[in-house]
């Protein structure tokens, strides 16, 4: 899902949220999505939608039915999330008519007869609304679209608003089976929906039925349809010699020029589907389709089978198709847990330029991308319990979407191999497919397929916050090369262990040498004959960090720069500075690379007491400007 903001609302992919919802936490921190405990006693296994609707309008009427089986030893009542402001006309249990009430968006039906565990039970709500002058805060919508002189309506619900146009669970956790979306409309119009479209039955008075039906599991939120003059421009692709033949199925406007000016971009998902099967494994619907509805809002929605989106632009497309993938096979196991749904998705977009694209594209993607997170440091990729009913904190562009998608970058950097790294992504989704998935649980399937502690890199990127400030200075003495590295940070992890690279360009060419950086400063050695004309830091863009300088240390300014006296020193040494500017900072960084003190307005003549230090080596490292130099000197 891609999203832009609306003042007063939240709104995700042009839906607008109004910012209230029912919402409870566990105790382990993590977001219950049920309302209340009733909703946790019994398990949805199929959805059937049987509404009638219109182009016009964003009023429905018509029934849906529920299968479901308890899960306790006696199911009294079903609680089931469905807004106040649907006009509720009947319920049934197996074809008899039920009691029930009403509070808070929820439906609470009485079982005249108690269901056990396992039981399987059929519950049917009719009902119709809302009423046309009846506000609706989100759900379904309709537009005009005066540019191509549609009217459309269109169903969104992510993450909790598929109570304002269906009775259902809003629970992350309880995918139903499948599920069946029938759709009566006036003949001459077009509704898509999830799955394959099974038939289209004519109907009195000039309607049409279209039967969607979908035998995947799938999660509350990605249920939809929209609904206009649309046309049916379809095409199948082969996405490998073992499968068969995807069908891509787009929903367009039915007007002259639309296919026209948008066919090119539509052919591409061609391209995608087939990168994506490459990497991430098997399309996880090829028995039914992959296809898009265009309705007129902000963005993209990745309805499972059905993308609902705005247009066809290659990285909305990118970001909304790798949600079947990230989201719809395989969803979050909680709204904290979002990165499952878009950071992944969101560095799929990198994937599909530097596949599909060319290395300027994906270069400028990935940099935008950093220069975006890091125009803030707060915020912890992980949603915390504080904010798990915070629709705002959970699609937080900078940290679910952008930071979400640069660490993915950082991890494919520390597994450092792409056909590892790919068979992960690939196994992962195999294992949790059709079910939901944390974080940790990513982590976990990580460390078991590539055999490396991720345990650090989550705490830093995933749970914790902020990111790293690099000042690096090279030098070059003899055959050579001195590679420094000093670290500030800019939250409360102390110290982010980060895998530098640096492009060292000689004569003869060009190496590539790398440096961990397991403490604030850290210094490597590298025998490199011929001399250097330059070193660049992070050449390939690896991490999520701020270069704040990088400079020669051998230049006459970096040796006139300061002077440390005395040295080897005991009680007390001084740090003689020239040309220092009001910017300037000084570190004293141990052999361990531990920064032991910081002193920031420097003068020409720094006096710093050494006399609770332990006997041995030590840096002085001077900040100035984007500049770093550093020299050395001994406590006796």
């Amino acid at each position: 899902m891609l999203l832009r903001k609306t003042p007063g609302y939240l709104l995700i992919a042009g839906c607008l949220f109004l910012l209230t919802s029912s919402f409870s936490v566990n105790s382990n921190g993590k977001a219950k999505d049920t309302g209340q405990p009733g909703k946790d006693n019994y398990d949805i296994s199929f959805y059937h939608l049987n509404l009638d609707v219109s182009d016009t309008s964003t009023y429905i009427q018509g029934y849906v039915t529920i299968r479901l089986k308890p899960v306790v030893a006696l199911l009294e009542q079903v609680v089931l999330d469905f807004s106040d402001l649907l006009v509720l006309d009947s319920v049934t249990v197996n074809n008899r008519r039920q009691t029930y009430s009403r509070s808070a968006d929820e439906l609470t039906v009485n079982l005249d007869e108690p269901a056990v565990s396992n039981e399987t039970i059929s519950l049917d709500v009719y009902y119709r609304g809302p009423d046309n002058d009846v506000y609706i805060p989100s759900g379904i919508y309709n537009k005009h679209v005066l540019s191509w002189n549609k009217d459309v309506t269109w169903t969104l619900s992510e993450p909790f608003s598929a109570k304002y146009w269906f009775p259902c669970k809003q629970s992350l956790t309880d995918k139903a089976d499948s599920v069946y979306v029938f759709l009566s409309t006036d003949k001459g119009l077009k509704a898509g929906s999830n799955g394959l479209l099974t038939a289209s039955v004519p109907l009195a008075g000039n309607r049409i039925r279209y039967e969607w039906k979908s035998r995947y599991p799938i999660a509350y939120y990605l249920i939809s349809f929209t609904v206009s003059d649309y046309m049916d421009y379809s095409f199948y692709v082969r996405t490998g010699d073992t499968q068969d033949s995807i069908l891509i199925q787009n929903y367009i406007y039915n007007h002259p020029d639309y296919l026209e000016q948008n066919k090119d971009l539509i052919d591409r998902s061609a391209e995608l589907i087939m990168l994506y099967s490459n990497l991430f494994g098997p399309y996880p619907f090829a028995t039914e389709k992959y296809g898009h509805c265009v309705a007129p809002f902000g963005g993209g929605m990745e309805h499972q089978t059905m993308t609902t989106l705005v247009n066809f632009s290659f990285l909305l497309v990118a970001h909304e198709m790798a949600h079947q993938w990230f989201g719809d096979y395989v969803t979050c196991s909680t709204w904290q847990d979002i990165w499952i749904n878009e950071g992944f998705a969101s560095y799929s977009e990198y994937l599909a330029y530097e596949y599909l694209g060319n290395e300027g594209d994906a270069g400028r993607w990935i940099r935008g991308t950093h220069d975006y997170v890091k125009s803030s440091s707060g915020g912890s990729l992980y949603v915390p319990e504080e904010f798990a009913g915070d629709e705002d904190r959970i699609f937080d562009s900078r940290l679910s979407y952008k930071k979400g998608a640069a660490i993915i970058h950082m991890i494919r950097q520390e597994v450092g191999n792409d056909s590892l790294f790919f068979k992960t992504l690939t196994g992962f989704i195999q294992k949790y497919g059709n079910g939901n998935a944390s974080g940790d649980d990513f982590r976990n399937y990580l460390e078991e397929s590539t055999r490396i502690d991720f345990s650090r890199f989550f705490d830093q990127w995933y749970y914790g916050q902020g990111f790293p400030v690099h000042y690096v200075t090279w030098d070059y003495q003899g055959d050579t090369l001195y590679i420094s590295s000093l670290q500030t940070v800019t939250s409360e992890t102390p110290v982010f262990n980060v895998l530098l690279e640096f492009k060292v360009n000689q004569n003869a060419g060009d190496t590539l040498l790398s440096m961990r950086q397991t403490a604030s400063f850290v210094t490597s050695a590298y025998y490199l004959p011929g001399g250097i004309n330059s070193v660049e830091t992070d050449p390939h863009n690896w991490l999520l960090f701020e270069i704040a300088g990088s400079n020669y240390a051998g230049t006459p300014e970096a040796e006139t720069k300061f002077r440390i006296i005395p040295n080897p020193a005991k009680e007390r040494i001084k740090v003689l500075l020239s040309n220092i500017s009001g910017n300037s900072a000084l570190h004293l960084v141990d052999v361990n690379g531990r920064i032991v003190l910081t002193q920031h307005k420097l003068t020409c003549d720094n006096e710093i007491d050494i006399s609770s230090y332990a006997p041995g080596m030590y840096f002085v490292i001077i900040r100035d400007m984007n500049n770093l130099y550093s020299g050395k000197f001994i406590i006796n």
